[in-house]
């Protein structure tokens, strides 16, 4: 929409005879829309400093979804919102909105989880293989549970590139076969393989486990490669050797020293370390001959992930190997490794019958909201001002340091956030009189899991979605370096550009400003919904989803410079009497993206098989094929796809122009829509 000289004059006369425009208007004044008087600065760092610590405390488990800790920060949350002074009894008398999700996933009893390889055919039918749990193999938490019945495969490292030309898949039908796959990739150490010296994609366990099931896979046993476990093997044992060189350099230092008693001490305090370290690192040598997994080592995996997936060592598969093709595991690897080529076969005649039984928690987790009630004919209207709280917890398998089981305090993502939520709370409260339009805080959980708090709020809001007037968000605005203030969001309505640039006369931000409502948190939501938002952030950096964004790194002034900023903004919108004009914008590029654009958001709260659609993007792929918010599309091209995941890998596969052929679920209906794919994003 065309947004006029007049127009725009209207709005900023009205602004103008209705609050405080000193720190808008004239470039020079230093004076926020809030009465500085009304709340101290000084008394306002120390706020925002208590609050970031309390929230990114240890005692807080980084608030990830399944800890004591996530409920400590609502607790406290909600408790700071009740002393500000906002309206706390909103549902069943109370500030928590919950939502269900699932969250660890935990082995079943033994009789749940077991496993059998027979002969059917052949000189030998009959021929039954009872496996041992915890012996011969583990049922994987990357898996789902169910019994199964059914024919065996052996693909190879279970790989599809069609840029470098290998397919383990390529010859052989696996639908509704189990399919035996090894891990990690071919050619490992070599330099010059096509798949590089380092882990490429291709060897985690969620490619593996998407790939399998684009292919019709109905189950997966896994098994380690010879290079890992000659790897392995070759590290325990030199940590043993080690152990026992420190045993004997113990007895010779004591049979050379004098009778002492403090060396006596330390001698033996030195013994019974080596000896632990021998017994342990023994132990690992036999164990890394032909491991086995544990039950997380997959992931967590997901509830909409139905397939049985297990783990087995060598040993227990590779007699139906040699039995069934003719040569042994080993020797198929081998064939792979040498030739780069694939090495798939049928095992004819073999089937697995058993049971996975993979149990799920389900936990209730919970928004956090407080109103700040208007006053007047617009009264019934609202402005969302929001910030994530929830984190990591102790990592997982969003941690950009994989493997680390540490507290990922998330001091920047998002305590920040919150921090400056409360403070704009309280500067809002102070101002000592109603505002004409009603602001509903809402501290968001379930951000990093996919934006499920605020999808779940959008589903059932506190204030009509038609009454929603804008959404005002804070994630990670922590790290203010170099004074620059990143908005997105600045072209989702007419007036937010020039309104953020004139705000910032008072506010002396270095702004880089993103006119596009989309995004990877809570604010593009709202914006999927048709309500103009604002986001604020203060940038990246190497701490982002580690353990190490904590406390000690947080810029407390930047963070309350930002909480002003977005009061003042908070107020402009609240005391303007039009409300803010909805603006399309485009989805943002993304640097470097290789994999064509589709054009849709998933619904990362989805539990059931598929991938639903939360929303599409205006012009793009998705919705010129005819896709829709709560399509469920369950195949793509000649791939099923369960997850968000298998989406993702089988969308990397297929480049710009290819005219797909997507199933999805809709109104209890399965229906064919063809999409054409757009270039990537650059």
């Amino acid at each position: 929409m065309y947004f006029g000289q007049q127009k725009l004059e209207t709005y900023f006369f009205n602004l103008k005879t209705r609050w405080c425009l000193n720190s808008i208007l004239a470039v020079t004044a230093a004076a926020s829309c809030v009465p500085e008087g009304a709340i101290a600065a000084d008394s306002a760092q120390n706020r925002i400093s208590d609050s970031v610590r309390i929230l990114a405390d240890d005692a807080m488990e980084g608030r990830g979804i399944g800890t004591a800790g996530i409920d400590r920060a609502a607790e406290y949350i909600a408790e700071q919102f009740q002393e500000i002074g906002l309206r706390t009894e909103i549902i069943e008398r109370g500030p928590f909105q919950t939502l269900p999700v699932t969250t660890d996933a935990t082995r079943g009893p033994a009789a749940n989880n077991q496993l059998r390889l027979t002969r059917q055919e052949g000189k030998n039918a009959a021929q039954s293989i009872q496996l041992k749990l915890d012996d011969a193999f583990t049922p994987l938490a990357a898996g789902g549970s169910g019994s199964f019945d059914l024919p065996l495969a052996f693909v190879g490292y279970g790989i599809t590139d069609k840029q470098m030309d290998y397919d383990d898949y390529a010859g052989i039908d696996v639908r509704g076969k189990c399919v035996i796959i090894l891990r990690h990739q071919p050619l490992r150490g070599d330099v010059h393989s096509p798949f590089g010296s380092d882990p490429s994609r291709h060897a985690y366990f969620r490619t593996k486990i998407s790939n399998a099931y684009a292919h019709g896979a109905a189950a997966i046993l896994f098994c380690t490669d010879e290079y890992e476990i000659a790897k392995e093997t070759a590290d325990a044992e030199s940590q043993w050797r080690q152990a026992v060189e420190n045993l004997v350099a113990a007895h010779a230092k004591h049979d050379a020293e004098n009778e002492d008693p403090q060396a006596e001490q330390e001698y033996r305090a030195e013994v019974d370390l080596a000896a632990r370290q021998i017994e342990i690192f023994s132990r690992q040598w036999r164990e890394a001959k032909d491991p086995l997994l544990a039950f997380t080592r997959a992931g967590s995996g997901s509830p909409d992930r139905k397939m049985p997936i297990f783990h087995l060592r060598r040993e227990a598969i590779d007699p139906v190997i040699a039995e069934a093709i003719g040569n042994p595991l080993s020797d198929l690897e081998q064939a792979i490794d040498e030739t780069g080529k694939p090495n798939s076969h049928l095992l004819t005649g073999w089937r697995v019958q058993g049971e996975s039984g993979v149990e799920r928690k389900v936990e209730q987790i919970r928004n956090v909201i407080g109103i700040l009630p208007g006053t007047g004919p617009l009264s019934e209207e609202a402005i969302v001002i929001g910030a994530h709280y929830d984190h990591l917890g102790y990592g997982g398998d969003s941690s950009a340091s994989p493997g680390r089981q540490e507290i990922h305090n998330g001091a920047d993502d998002n305590a920040s956030g919150v921090a400056a939520l409360l403070e704009i709370a309280r500067r809002l409260v102070a101002i000592g009189r109603p505002l004409p339009r009603k602001i509903v805080f809402i501290a968001f959980t379930g951000e990093e899991r996919g934006l499920l708090g605020s999808a779940h709020y959008l589903k059932d809001p506190v204030v009509p979605l038609k009454d929603t007037i804008a959404m005002l968000n804070m994630d990670m605005v922590g790290r203010l370096r170099d004074n620059k203030l990143i908005v997105h969001g600045t072209g989702t309505a007419d007036e937010f550009d020039l309104l953020i640039e004139r705000l910032n006369a008072g506010h002396n931000f270095k702004l880089v400003k993103k006119p596009s409502g989309y995004g990877p948190s809570d604010h593009a939501s709202f914006y999927e919904k048709k309500i103009p938002a604002l986001h604020f952030f203060t940038g990246a950096h190497q701490d982002y989803h580690r353990p190490e964004d904590d406390f000690e790194k947080i810029n407390i002034d930047g963070i309350e410079r930002v909480s002003r900023m977005v009061a003042d903004a908070a107020l402009a919108i609240a005391e303007t009497d039009a409300r803010p004009a909805y603006k399309k914008t485009k989805r943002p590029k993304v640097a470097g993206g290789r994999w064509p654009y589709f054009g849709s958001r998933p619904d990362y709260g989805y539990e059931k098989t598929g991938v639903r659609l939360s929303g599409v993007a205006p012009g793009g792929p998705a919705e010129r094929g005819g896709l829709r918010e709560g399509d469920v599309m369950v195949r793509f091209g000649d791939a099923d796809i369960a997850t968000v995941t298998d989406f993702a890998q089988v969308l990397g596969r297929h480049k710009a122009g290819d005219k797909v052929e997507i199933v999805v679920e809709r109104d209890g209906k399965t229906e064919k829509i063809f999409v054409i794919l757009d270039p990537p994003r650059k």
